[in-house]
């Protein structure tokens, strides 16, 4: 016996009222389920890859502005390296040494008689270069160069130093004889340079 259903125009309005709803409910059901989800699940993992390309974003914009100042500090210790480097550099580079003190010499009004470098004494970090330095003129002349090559970019010591006069002399300006050890120094980076070892 086959079961008859009743026709949807007899049933009280309330009831077709709720079949309607329930298949509205199952249409919206199917539709979420079978179209909104896939959506919201792309929509969902592109919201994610958003997020995660803004946090890339905001790191990338923090390291290259560490990046700009990383570049400053590197430029100012490159400048500072080179003043230092002056001072204290990695070569004996004698013709620019004795150069300098035949400059300082002349415009003292003297004249270097002799010109020795002496061998290097190496030290911790540094070696100290000793020269010896022989110079003719008088004594204001003599004040003068010690002034100025105590105020040489390289350092410059003098020390033993032993002046004796010139007997008989008669120009005013070759009074005097003076003997001096002046010492420089030469940084040894080798020895400060980060050992590679080999694997």
């Amino acid at each position: 016996m086959a079961l008859k259903l009743p026709k949807l125009e007899s049933l009280p309005l309330k009831v077709q009222m709720g079949i309607l709803a329930s298949i509205v409910a199952v249409l919206i059901v199917v539709a979420y389920v079978g179209y909104f989800q896939s959506v919201m699940e792309v929509r969902n993992g592109l919201e994610a890859e958003v997020k995660h390309l803004q946090v890339s974003t905001a790191q990338g914009r923090a390291i290259e502005s560490q990046l700009i100042r990383f570049n400053a500090e590197l430029k100012q210790l490159d400048e500072r390296l080179a003043v230092l480097r002056a001072i204290l550099p990695d070569q004996k580079e004698t013709p620019t040494v004795l150069r300098s003190v035949q400059q300082m010499a002349a415009s003292s009004n003297l004249k270097i008689t002799k010109f020795q470098p002496q061998p290097v004494a190496n030290r911790t970090f540094y070696s100290d270069w000793p020269i010896q330095i022989e110079v003719q003129g008088y004594y204001d002349a003599l004040g003068l160069f010690f002034e100025k090559i105590s105020q040489a970019t390289r350092i410059i010591n003098v020390n033993d130093i032993s002046i004796r006069s010139i007997d008989g002399s008669t120009d005013p300006t070759k009074t005097l004889q003076a003997v001096c050890t002046a010492t420089t120094f030469v940084f040894r980076e080798e020895l400060v340079a980060p050992a590679t070892t080999g694997r």
